[in-house]
């Protein structure tokens, strides 16, 4: 499936740089508001509504994102991108406006759409333009981006709270995202994807309705998180049915259903989305741990994931750069290895007792395992596939993804809170973290599926099946 005569255009710095910038911004987006939100609940009110701010933004994230895939397939990265980073523009500017809570969430919803096509794009974008054998070193870069996003957002939005205004958070994407969209539409290059066959089968308009409307009930059940939505989570979870049914029977489906006959992508699917749970669902529940029963301050229970935020983009960029020489399935065993130490930490030792260094030292684990697979999964769906579906497969990961973090953390949390009256917070909460060790375990297993071949062996691999 993987086309070796598919040529790579020439790349310059500008485009490399605005394509990365804009990855920034909408990465940046993600934690810049956290520091804020007091500031904007005492003007706005409203602080019923105070997830929604966040939730709004991944629920539209999320369900743009199988869309961007087929997309930049079908019409290409360039345009693709400038329409999501249109949106997001567009979605900051009003963010900046608003002057109630509900209209800010509208806003963060659009800017969600947008940010959606800027990180994911960004991904597709590198499995385009460059060979196999060059893009673990370039997903290296996307790996500092996101490193650097992480720790800078909530300094900024700090910053940026207390000399100025709570707007100006938004504001600030709007000179920088212009200027580098201009830097973008000029210098890169205008089709990255294999030209588009002439006779091109119909769009399949249904298909893209049943999963629009499927997954944005699912994700907003998922992210209110209350049984009285449970009824249109049901309705999300039928359309998705029988949009997968609908995927067997079309000429031209949104999501093929061919590519979960490969092994290598059925492997990383299963570990995107058991990995995302694990981690996200620690980095919810470890702080509060650390603040209720431990009884540390906000400050103490923030610096106890540092080293996860910085493991993860260092070993995420090691990982691109050694899987030439490695191959996928000895770094993700390592990664799942590293997964399975943190987690064993956090739920095996006795967390209580534990000094914040060593907790630190946990979470530093589990971030550098989760670093390691992330990168590795991407390359390998990627290489998994033939040029002309890259974007679809890269989506499909994504969307693994962003259902394991989100899926999760509800999910998990209503099994902490049905255990809370009779275990109390510390039991309940262990129980937890003995779940998601249970889940590293899981990714270990999995990991001992993945591919044992480089990007470029993988991909003469695929090629000899075609």
């Amino acid at each position: 499936m993987q086309n070796t005569q598919h040529s790579y255009p020439p790349v310059s710095r500008w485009a490399l740089g605005s394509l990365l910038t804009m990855l920034f911004l909408a990465a940046i987006d993600t934690t810049i508001l956290s520091t804020a939100m007091p500031k904007v609940i005492a003007e706005l009110g409203g602080s019923e509504l105070y997830h929604w701010v966040f939730s709004a933004f991944m629920v539209a994230s999320t369900v743009a994102t199988p869309f961007y895939g087929k997309f930049a397939d079908l019409l290409g990265v360039r345009r693709c991108m400038l329409v999501a980073v249109s949106l997001f523009l567009l979605g900051s500017a009003l963010c900046g406006a608003a002057r109630s809570m509900p209209f800010l969430i509208a806003a963060r919803a659009l800017q969600g759409l947008g940010a959606s096509g800027l990180m994911g794009l960004t991904m597709i974008a590198f499995g385009v333009l460059f060979p196999p054998e060059q893009r673990g070193a370039r997903q290296s870069m996307v790996s500092v981006v996101w490193g650097v996003s992480s720790l800078v957002g909530p300094l900024l939005g700090g910053f940026l709270v207390s000399v100025m205004h709570w707007s100006w958070i938004f504001w600030f994407n709007l000179p920088l995202g212009l200027l580098t969209t201009l830097v973008f539409a000029l210098r890169f290059p205008a089709q990255v994807s294999p030209p588009v066959p002439q006779a091109r089968k119909p769009f399949d308009w249904p298909g893209a309705f049943l999963l629009l409307v499927g997954l944005t009930a699912t994700m907003f059940c998922l992210a209110a998180g209350q049984s009285r939505y449970l009824p249109l989570g049901a309705v999300g979870g039928g359309c998705l049915y029988f949009f997968f049914r609908r995927q067997g029977q079309v000429s031209e489906p949104l999501i093929p259903l061919h590519l979960f006959q490969s092994s290598a992508i059925k492997t990383a699917l299963g570990l995107g989305l058991l990995s995302n749970i694990a981690m996200f669902t620690a980095l919810t529940y470890v702080p509060l741990f650390l603040q209720e029963v431990m009884k540390h301050s906000p400050t103490a229970a923030g610096l106890v994931l540092t080293p996860m935020m910085l493991s993860w983009p260092l070993a995420s960029a090691a990982a691109g750069l050694k899987v030439n020489r490695y191959g996928f399935r000895r770094l993700i065993i390592l990664g799942a290895l590293s997964m399975v130490a943190g987690l064993s930490g956090i739920s095996l030792g006795h967390l209580s007792q534990q000094s914040l260094w060593v907790i630190g030292a946990f979470s530093a684990l589990l971030g550098c395992g989760m670093g390691m697979m992330t990168s590795m999964l991407v390359i390998c769906v990627q290489v998994s596939v033939r040029p002309g579906e890259i974007g679809t497969v890269s989506a499909v990961l994504n969307l693994s993804r962003n259902l394991g973090s989100a899926g999760g953390v509800s999910a998990l949390g209503a099994l902490q809170v049905a255990l809370l009256a009779a275990h109390g917070l510390e039991g309940s909460l262990v129980a937890v973290f003995l779940l998601l060790w249970v889940l590293s375990l899981l990714c270990l297993v999995l990991a001992f599926r993945a591919p044992d071949s480089t990007p470029a062996e993988l991909a003469q691999q695929v090629l000899a099946k075609t």
